[in-house]
């Protein structure tokens, strides 16, 4: 084995590397005593890998729009695009508000106070449409054609709930099949239009309740109930978009999806099970794997900072998540727009408030460049020892294309040297302090 082994480094602060090329390195038949060692076995194989990405949420997409020429479309190259940009190939929508917007909270069906619609006549996706949403979507699609989209409800319209309203409550149980409907005919919306919808979650945070942003509580038997209800709507009208439960936290893996895989109707109607990583431990979304090995387990929510961030990244992986994706990529310098209670971190893309022309990256577009750029769709997670986190840890996977990618994270506060070994051959390699380091290579 002589290949060459082309590297990158991004560092956390973000001034040394940014997706820097370095050196090539070389297999060897030299092995170094003391140093650690960092094992590939290409032929023990794990999960495939869907896609990596962030949201298309309202609030970025209206950040967008308050840029002149083309620079909105530079952006979105710079995230979407395989070769010139970072590559993400899967991305997240809303159906209706969410909390992160600039625009009054709306469904795609409103009525005023006391009225119901259930035939659906006023449904309508119009202020996706209006509010640019719809355009923004297409542009990434004309961009990146390989691109998924799923979707998520923080709320299905007020009418059908407890509270009357998006905000808070729960959608009471005389609704579901209206709210099945609806999502079928949102699903149905969108493809009208040349955007076809790969999965669903059946409601964003289940578990979250509050009077201030959409919200619609689901317990795991409210949910279970719900999903055969949507499942058979799907079949009903040969809707093919995957349908992915509990969208929630690891701390509930096996209290919520868990009780629902546990019944057959439910694991036959659950295509994956999708998490966020607020509360609990990664291990708990690893657990749930084990006792429903054949469940697909994606993702869907929660952003990372510096060096440990992406070693959490790595971590959901080996934890059996087929994808990973970030949530919203583009707010102001005021952490703006953002019409509910919780704070927002900065943003991979940040635009200056007082002139939207003016915008920057921050580091961490860089660092998650570093595995979405290099692990294709369609990519297998393989075997690779982790690694002591006082030195480095790793992730490795194989593209469809046989090359092999290797992820390594340095947290430490020093340069760190360790060798690679594969097949009986070895390459040494050292990477910065707190940097985030790629090696690609075809054997």
């Amino acid at each position: 084995m002589n290949k060459n082994i082309r590297v990158w480094f991004s560092s956390e602060e973000g001034e040394r590397y940014r997706l820097s090329e370095q050196s090539e390195l070389r297999f060897s038949d030299s092995v170094s005593g003391g140093l650690p060692v960092i094992k590939i076995d290409p032929e023990t194989k794990y999960q495939s890998i869907l896609g990596m990405g962030a949201s298309l949420e309202e609030a970025s997409i209206y950040n967008l729009s308050r840029m002149s020429g083309d620079r909105a479309d530079v952006i979105l190259k710079s995230l979407i695009h395989p070769e010139a940009g970072i590559g993400w190939n899967l991305m997240r929508i809303c159906f209706g508000s969410s909390d992160f917007t600039a625009q009054e909270y709306y469904s795609y069906d409103d009525m005023p106070p006391g009225e119901t619609d259930l035939e659906l006549k006023h449904f309508s996706i119009q202020k996706d449409i209006d509010y640019g949403l719809v355009a923004a979507i297409k542009k990434v699609l004309a961009i990146n054609p390989k691109m998924k989209i799923f979707a998520s409800p923080w709320s299905p319209p007020g009418w059908m709930k407890s509270t009357g309203m998006m905000c808070g409550g729960y959608l009471l149980p005389e609704y579901y099949t209206a709210a099945a409907r609806y999502f079928r005919l949102a699903i149905q919306a969108y493809e009208a239009l040349g955007i076809p919808i790969y999965a669903m979650t059946l409601q964003n945070e289940p578990l979250m309740v509050s009077k201030d942003y959409p919200t619609s509580k689901f317990t795991w038997k409210t949910q279970l109930e719900f999903l055969k209800v949507v499942k058979g709507e799907f079949v009903a009208h040969d809707i093919q978009t995957k349908i992915w439960i509990f969208d929630h936290n690891f701390n509930q893996a096996l209290k919520f999806p868990g009780r629902i895989l546990a019944d057959p109707e439910g694991y036959s109607a659950t295509d994956g099970v999708a998490f966020h990583a607020y509360e609990g431990k990664v291990h708990q979304m690893g657990q749930l794997h084990e006792k429903f090995p054949k469940t697909d387990i994606f993702f869907t929510e929660y952003s990372t900072w510096g060096t440990q961030g992406i070693e959490a990244v790595l971590s959901y992986f080996r934890n059996w998540a087929r994808s990973y994706n970030a949530w919203v990529f583009c707010l102001d310098d005021q952490r703006q727009p953002n019409a509910g209670p919780h704070e927002a971190d900065p943003t991979f893309v940040m635009i200056d408030s007082q002139n939207p022309d003016n915008f920057w990256y921050i580091p961490e577009y860089y660092m998650l460049g570093q595995i979405t750029k290099f692990v294709q769709p369609g990519a297998y997670r393989i075997y690779s020892d982790e690694g002591p986190k006082k030195k480095v840890t790793n992730l490795a996977f194989q593209n469809s294309d046989g090359s092999l990618v290797l992820i390594v994270v340095n947290q430490t506060k020093n340069s760190q040297k360790f060798q690679v070994t594969l097949e009986g051959k070895t390459f040494i390699a050292t990477i910065p302090d707190k940097t985030v380091a790629t090696y690609k290579w075809t054997q």
